[in-house]
């Protein structure tokens, strides 16, 4: 049970996925339900494409115990992508002990085996019965997942931000999100946690293989070109044909 305010230096989450999902709302009530009601200082930034409805669309927040000196996200420590286009463009920002939660409906090819995933789009459709709705569902798995939200402060927060009329549906979504979440991950990663053994080499290595095998834009140390073997140059002299001699004609 989530009771004392845990210390942050720096967490960075990246909320992606495509227009039309509610990620820059989902990353608004986030930074505020964090802010206000949790008592963390938050910047939240955003990006999104020209497009309404599927272009990409990005939200971060940054969340410390201490003032923050750089508003926006430098080193991930949780992604949450929506989609497959988001995990393949963002997965490298994740830095080595990290977490990767995914819509595990759109997204078909994670670019690494350790990640966590929910099908959140069919829990909103079949199960609240408002697609629209699927943003709330990511944060009710979100206030479990992370070990410094608290559910009720984060439940009051979603209330306080939305019209009286979106209340009921709305509490639906976040319950649901946070049972399955609570179902399927039994607690929040242990990675997180302040007891958390340091980072292994082993760790690092992955992630970075990882990064490119999903195809992002991951700088790494230039390889030197193999130089190819030379021929030897030792000389053998080539035997002289064996001729054979004549048989003595018989007598």
């Amino acid at each position: 049970m989530k009771t004392s305010k845990q210390k942050l230096n720096r967490f960075e989450i990246c909320l992606s996925g495509l227009g039309g999902q509610g990620i820059l709302t989902l990353g608004k009530i986030m930074g505020g339900a964090l802010a206000l009601g949790h008592g963390y200082y938050v910047t939240q930034t955003q990006s999104y494409g020209p497009e309404a409805r599927g272009g990409a669309s990005r939200s971060d927040l940054v969340i410390s115990s201490q003032p923050i000196s750089y508003p926006k996200t430098d080193k991930i420590d949780l992604l949450v992508a929506l989609s497959q286009e988001a995990c393949n463009q963002y997965f490298h920002l994740l830095k080595p002990r990290s977490v990767l939660l995914v819509d595990e409906s759109l997204v078909k090819q994670a670019p690494t085996n350790m990640y966590l995933a929910l099908p959140f789009t069919p829990m909103a459709k079949e199960k609240v019965g408002v697609p629209q709705a699927m943003n709330t569902v990511v944060l009710g798995a979100l206030t479990f997942l992370l070990p410094f939200a608290k559910r009720a402060t984060m439940r009051e927060s979603l209330k306080s931000a939305l019209p009286p009329k979106l209340h009921e549906v709305n509490m639906k979504a976040f319950t649901l999100g946070y049972g399955e979440a609570k179902k399927k991950f039994k607690e929040s990663p242990p990675i997180w946690s302040p007891d958390a053994p340091p980072l292994t080499d082993d760790e690092d290595e992955e992630l970075a293989v990882a990064a490119i095998l999903a195809d992002t834009p991951r700088k790494m140390a230039p390889q030197k070109k193999a130089t190819p073997k030379k021929a030897a140059t030792k000389k053998t002299a080539a035997k002289k044909p064996t001729v054979g001699k004549k048989a003595a004609p018989k007598k």
